[in-house]
């Protein structure tokens, strides 16, 4: 199975990713970001630079709930991803490709920050987690 391996500093665990426009599964169109993974999160979120810059458009708003509040949001549909290389993948083929979970119908938020996207458990719960006391993280997914 793919799994991604690194090292989480701090009180945040921030991993690096791909973002890619939706719908056909043959379009790689992608951008690289900073994710927060977040598991209090029910559903995934995109911050304005992955909106502006691949040019995605709100299909519609829904209620968010946060700890703090609750409003109306936009909601994208957007997939996340991974390139894969040998020492992820045992049957990888020389070229890295990239691992792709399906769409995602995930809400926006207008303010930019250190992270451009929130991994929700509609995400984590299609992969196993591992935080050790030494800070080395383990996604597992596939």
């Amino acid at each position: 199975m793919p799994e991604l391996n690194w090292k989480s500093s701090g009180n945040r665990i921030l991993l690096d990713l791909l973002v890619f426009k939706p719908g056909s599964p043959s379009d790689l169109t992608n951008i690289e970001a900073r994710a927060l993974l977040d598991t209090g999160a029910t559903v995934s979120g995109i911050g304005p630079r992955v909106v502006r810059e691949l040019g995605l458009q709100s299909h519609t708003k829904k209620r968010l709930k946060s700890a703090t509040e609750e409003r109306f949001v936009d909601y994208f549909l957007f997939r996340i991803g991974w390139l894969m290389n040998a020492e992820v993948e045992s049957n990888a083929q020389p070229t890295s490709l990239p691992f792709i979970f399906d769409e995602l119908d995930g809400f926006g938020w207008g303010l930019a920050g250190d992270f451009d996207v929130i991994l929700g458990m509609d995400v984590l719960r299609q992969c196993d987690f591992e935080l050790r006391r030494d800070g080395l993280c383990q996604l597992t997914f596939g």
